[in-house]
């Protein structure tokens, strides 16, 4: 059976910075998305009722949010998101691929 990997970010943004932390997202998806050839999609980002966001990425594997991962310090796009946030973790699952 086909699996995708769903890292689900857990993010905390810095105070008073939401609107720029989701306005500079669609930039940070469509720069991996041109970067990492196995990245499926970012369909979810929602906001917990603990303040933290969960930001849900999608790959083909393992190995491609890895390469995703160690890219994004050198996406300008993936900084000016990360510079208003904080990666709290990142839990991994997989999903059957229908």
């Amino acid at each position: 059976m086909k699996q995708h990997l769903v890292e689900f970010v857990h993010i905390r943004v810095q105070e008073g910075q939401e609107e720029e932390f989701l306005a500079s997202r669609p930039g940070a998806v469509a720069a991996v998305q041109a970067a990492i050839p196995g990245f499926v999609a970012a369909p979810v980002i929602a906001k917990g009722e603990d303040g933290l966001w969960t930001d849900v990425w999608i790959y083909d594997s393992v190995e491609q949010a890895e390469a995703a991962n160690a890219k994004a310090a050198n996406m300008p796009e993936f900084g000016r998101m990360a510079a208003v946030s904080e990666v709290v973790s990142i839990d991994m699952a997989w999903t059957p691929v229908p």
